[in-house]
C-alpha cells in the first residue's frame, strides 16, 4: 500500500510545481490510489451534476469541484489585499468594530483583459497604497479580480460573493471608495428547503440585502490625482477612533493588519486545503439528537461546575469569533478530564465509526462548555487536518432565550458546493468532517445564550506504520494552498498620530493575548508552550493564579503519569492541587522560566505518607 501513496505524492508534486494545469484529474488519481487505505462499507453519493467537475474520494464518495485552474495566484501579506470574493470583503469589515473601522478602497480589474490590465498598471494602485496612502489604521486597501473571483472556489459562487455585481462595477479598471459605515453585514438570501433534506435550508441567491449601499460608496471618475482623491474621501468620511487598550493608530493598524491576514489565511484553507483533503461520507455531516445518557451527563456537569465559569482568553489576531465585542465564557470540562474522555469514547466514538465506516478512531480533543452570548458569530472555517478529522459539535442547551428569538443555525458547505443551514436546537448534535467541511455560524446569535461543546477524532492509522501515508495526504492539502498563494512583503506608510486622540467607548483587544511587533521585550512577553506532567500516585488539578484575579483559574486535571500542554508566558505562576480542592500542595507551586518547557510534579515523601 505504500507504493501508490508515494507515486500519488510525486504526481501531485508535478501538478503543483511543474505545470499549472487543471489538477482535478490528478487529485482524482491521488484519492483513488489511497481509497483502500480505510476499511469501511462502500458508500455512494447520488450527486446531481450542477456544474463543475466531479472528484471521487474514499468509498466512492464524490464531491463537486467548481474551481478552474490557470488563474493568477492569490497574493498574501501585501498591503493591498487580494479579495477572494464579496464574502471575504464582508468578513474583513466585520473584523474591525464600528468605532475603530477605517474606510476602504477597492480596485476592480480583469486579469484576462489586456487593455484593462494595462490601464490598471498605469494606476500604480499597489505603489500608491504602499508609499502615499494612509496606513492600515486609516485605510483598508484591496483589489478584486473580476475574472478570477467566480472561478477560484471549489464551491458555488453565490450572488452575495459577486462583489462586482454588488457594487455595480461598469468600467475596467474601476476604483471604489468604501465608507467606514460599511460593516460587512450583508444579509444572505434564503432559497428555501433543501429538496434532498427538508431539515436543511439553502442559502445564497439574488434576493440578498446589501449593507454597503450605493450611498456609502464613491466611484473615482478617472480624473485628477487618485491618491489625493482617496485622502479627501477619508477626511470627509471621518477618522476612526482609537482603542485605549491599543493606545495609538500605529498599534491599532498592526492589530487590524494581523487580523486581516488571519482572515485571508482562513479563506486559503477553506478553498484550497479543503479542496485537496479527502472526503469520507456521502454528505459530510449528519444531524441527530444527543443520546440521552450523554445529554444527561452534560447537563449534570454544567450544574456541578457552572460556578467555575470564566471568560475565555483569545489571541488578539484571531478572527474565528468576534470575542472582542461578544466575549465567550467557558465551563472547563477538563475538571473531569478522565470522566469526559470515557463518555466520549463510550458514546460518540462508536457513532462516528458507524457513520464513516472508519475504525478505529482516536479521541484527540474534547472541550467545552463554551457559552456564546447574544450577538456572537462564528466564521466558517475548517479545523486542524492533523487532529480534527472527524468531529461532533453538540448544542447542549439554550438559555435566556428572548421572546423574539431567531435560530442560530450551523452553516456548512456540502459536497454539492452549496451553502446549507441546520437550525441545531438544544439537545441535538452534528457529526461532521471538520478538516474538509467549511462550517460555522456566520450570523449574529439572536437565540439567547448558546451552550456548546466539541469533540474531535482522527483515524488511528494516522500514526504508527501509516504515518507516512497521512503525511502524504496532509502534504497534498498544504501544497494545494501554496500552489495558489504568492507571498508578498508588507510595505506601508507610517502612521501619523493625532494631537488630540479620540478613544472608543470599548477597549477593543483588552483581555486578549496580544503582543505588538514593536515590543522589544520579546523574551518576557512571547507566548510559548509548556508541558505539565503529573508524576504523583493519584489524579491532581493544575491552576493558574495571579494577584489580580479573585480566585485561581483552573487549567486542567491529569491522572498519574499523564501530561498536557498549555500556552503561557515567562513569569506566570501555577500550582498543583488535590481533586475538588484549590489549595496548593507542598512543593506544588511553580513559576514559568523562559528556558524550561517541561514541568513535572511528584508529591514529597512526607505528603505521600499522610495519604
Amino acid at each position: 500500500m505504500k507504493l501508490p501513496i508515494v507515486i500519488s505524492a510525486l504526481l501531485l508534486h508535478c501538478c503543483l510545481l511543474v505545470e499549472p494545469v487543471k489538477c482535478s484529474d490528478v487529485l482524482n488519481g491521488i484519492l483513488g490510489s489511497v481509497r483502500g487505505f480505510f476499511a469501511g462499507p462502500e458508500q455512494s453519493l447520488p450527486l446531481k451534476r450542477r456544474g463543475g467537475s466531479l472528484v471521487e474520494h474514499f468509498n466512492n464518495v464524490t464531491v463537486v469541484d467548481h474551481m478552474e485552474e490557470n488563474l493568477p495566484k492569490v497574493r498574501f501579506g501585501h498591503r493591498v489585499v487580494d479579495l477572494f470574493n464579496g464574502q471575504h470583503f464582508d468578513d474583513i469589515l466585520i473584523d474591525a468594530p464600528d468605532e475603530i473601522r477605517p474606510a476602504g478602497v477597492v480596485a476592480f480589474y480583469d486579469s484576462s483583459n489586456k487593455e484593462c490590465m494595462k490601464a490598471y498598471r498605469n494606476l500604480n494602485f499597489d505603489t500608491l497604497a504602499e508609499t502615499k496612502l494612509p496606513a492600515r489604521s486609516r485605510l483598508f486597501a484591496a483589489r478584486y479580480d473580476m475574472y478570477s473571483a467566480p472561478k477560484r472556489a471549489w464551491y458555488e459562487f453565490t450572488p452575495e460573493m459577486d462583489l462586482e455585481k454588488r457594487f455595480n462595477v461598469k468600467t475596467c479598471p474601476e476604483v471604489v471608495f468604501v465608507s467606514r459605515k460599511c460593516n460587512g453585514q450583508t444579509i444572505w438570501c434564503e432559497k428555501g428547503k433543501d429538496p434532498d433534506d427538508p431539515a436543511l435550508d439553502l442559502v445564497g441567491c439574488e434576493d440578498y440585502t446589501e449593507q454597503c449601499t450605493e450611498d456609502l460608496r464613491t466611484v473615482w471618475d478617472g480624473n485628477g490625482d487618485l491618491a489625493k482623491w482617496i485622502v479627501r474621501n477619508i477626511m470627509d468620511d471621518g477618522e476612526p477612533k482609537i482603542s485605549k487598550f491599543l493606545g495609538s493608530y500605529n498599534e491599532q493598524g498592526e492589530w487590524l493588519q494581523r487580523r486581516e491576514q488571519t482572515t485571508c489565511n482562513t479563506y486559503f484553507r477553506n478553498l484550497y486545503m479543503s479542496q485537496a483533503f479527502p472526503a469520507f461520507t456521502p454528505r459530510g455531516f449528519k444531524a441527530m439528537e444527543i443520546p440521552k445518557e450523554f445529554q444527561d451527563w452534560l447537563l449534570d456537569f454544567i450544574k456541578r461546575y457552572e460556578h467555575t465559569r470564566r471568560v475565555e482568553n483569545w489571541n488578539g489576531e484571531a478572527t474565528q469569533m468576534d470575542f472582542h465585542e461578544h466575549p465567550t465564557t467557558f465551563i472547563d470540562m477538563d475538571r473531569v478530564r478522565h470522566e469526559k474522555e470515557a463518555m466520549a469514547r463510550k458514546i460518540l466514538k462508536p457513532l462516528l465509526e458507524e457513520w464513516t465506516g472508519i475504525k478505529p478512531l482516536e479521541l484527540t480533543s474534547f472541550y467545552g462548555i463554551r457559552e456564546y452570548q447574544e450577538g456572537s458569530r462564528l466564521r466558517e472555517h475548517i479545523d486542524r487536518i492533523d487532529t480534527h478529522v472527524l468531529s461532533v459539535t453538540l448544542s447542549v442547551q439554550k438559555r435566556d432565550v428572548p421572546d423574539d428569538a431567531k435560530p442560530w443555525p450551523l452553516q456548512v458547505t456540502d459536497w454539492y458546493g452549496r451553502h446549507v443551514k441546520y437550525e441545531h436546537p438544544g439537545g441535538t448534535m452534528v457529526l461532521y468532517e471538520s478538516s474538509k467541511l467549511p462550517h460555522g455560524r456566520p450570523y449574529p446569535n439572536y437565540s439567547g445564550t448558546h451552550l456548546g461543546c466539541f469533540c474531535h477524532f482522527k483515524p488511528v492509522n494516522m500514526h504508527g506504520t501509516d504515518t507516512k501515508k497521512w503525511d502524504s495526504i496532509a502534504k497534498a492539502a498544504r501544497d494545494n494552498v501554496e500552489r495558489h498563494r504568492e507571498t508578498a512583503r508588507y510595505r506601508s506608510t507610517k502612521d501619523i498620530e493625532p494631537e488630540h486622540p479620540v478613544y472608543s467607548d470599548v477597549e477593543y483587544g483588552k483581555g486578549s493575548i496580544w503582543k505588538s511587533n514593536n515590543d522589544n521585550s520579546a523574551t518576557k512577553n512571547a507566548q510559548f508552550t509548556v508541558t505539565f506532567k503529573n508524576d504523583a500516585d493519584r489524579a491532581l488539578q493544575l491552576f493558574w493564579y495571579h494577584k489580580s484575579e479573585p480566585q485561581p483559574v483552573f487549567q486542567g486535571s491529569a491522572w498519574p503519569g499523564a501530561s498536557f500542554n498549555i500556552q503561557t508566558f515567562q513569569g506566570h505562576t501555577f500550582f498543583w492541587a488535590e481533586m475538588e480542592e484549590q489549595t496548593p500542595l507542598p512543593g506544588g507551586k511553580l513559576t514559568i522560566d523562559a528556558g524550561k518547557r517541561v514541568y513535572s510534579y511528584s508529591l514529597p515523601l512526607e505528603s505521600r505518607n499522610k495519604i
